[in-house]
């Protein structure tokens, strides 16, 4: 039989600084579990800091940043890694008068995305889901164009379409910045 030997008592100064850890640790934990669990901050009104409001036919608003300009739609979202589901790109030419078959890339997007051509109305009239990164370093990258010709076009991180069961055909309301 093993003789087991009395544990030593914790030094009084010691004990006080495992309870100060322990207050710290719980203290840590339970501000944490609060800044997880509070509501998100309500999105922004729309109209306001130059983002354009996307409406679905269930209802679902996304904020889309605006590229209207041959630089911002130049730039698009490359580089970008990541983009909530409530967001969104809406690329705009204020400059042409008739519609036209927008052909898109991946080039230098580091996420794959969705992307819908839409008309005057807002309706869509084609898409392409799931379009996947392209990590060419030339031009090569696969181009994407529309059937039908268009006069804006949405992009969201793949698989939104899905699920907010879009389609060529839906109707969304677009709503741009003041």
């Amino acid at each position: 039989m093993a003789v087991m030997a009395q544990p030593e008592p914790v030094p009084r100064i010691l004990n006080k600084r495992v309870r100060l850890l322990h207050l710290t640790a719980c203290l840590v934990l339970g501000m944490s579990l609060f800044a997880f669990s509070a509501p998100a901050a309500p999105p922004p009104p729309s109209g306001s800091g130059g983002l354009a409001t996307v409406s679905t036919p269930d209802g679902f608003t996304i904020y889309c940043e605006v590229a209207d300009t041959p630089a911002k739609r130049s730039q698009g979202l490359m580089y970008r890694t990541r983009m909530a589901p409530d967001r969104g790109m809406l690329f705009t030419f204020p400059e042409f008068q008739e519609p036209a078959y927008w052909t898109f890339w991946m080039k230098n997007t580091k996420m794959p995305l969705d992307i819908l051509w839409l008309d005057r109305d807002g309706t869509i009239v084609h898409l392409e889901r799931y379009v996947p990164i392209c990590t060419r370093t030339d031009n090569l990258c696969p181009r994407y164009r529309p059937k039908t010709a268009s006069v804006q076009v949405l992009e969201l991180r793949a698989g939104q379409a899905a699920t907010l069961k879009l389609a060529p055909g839906t109707r969304l309301t677009i709503e741009m910045p003041k």
